[in-house]
């Protein structure tokens, strides 16, 4: 259950257009055909209340962070890390985020 509940967020992220930034929320999938597609938004975290348990306290106070440590971990790149997940880091040789859209 948890697993279908992560893949329909990452599947909502990847219709969300995305735009380089430092990868908050990045991740990259490998489909079937062996091709990788970019997920997640790339944007910050968004900011929570202050008695969100998640919230970002030292580097970039007020936005949430799911994982301690510089930036604002969260989504895609959450999934990334955590393991067990179809979700990988996105590396400039397997898949980038997609130019801003004009």
């Amino acid at each position: 259950m948890r697993r279908l509940m992560l893949l329909g967020a990452i599947v909502a992220a990847a219709m969300i257009p995305a735009s380089p930034a430092t990868a908050h929320n990045a991740g990259c999938v490998q489909t079937g055909t062996g091709e990788w597609v970019f997920v997640g938004s790339s944007n910050d975290g968004p900011f929570v209340p202050e008695q969100n348990p998640n919230r970002n306290t030292t580097t970039d106070p007020g936005r949430l962070d799911l994982q301690p440590g510089p930036g604002d971990q969260y989504g895609a790149r959450y999934a990334a890390d955590q393991g067990n997940s179809a979700v990988e880091r996105p590396l400039p040789t397997r898949c980038t985020a997609p130019e801003p859209r004009a």
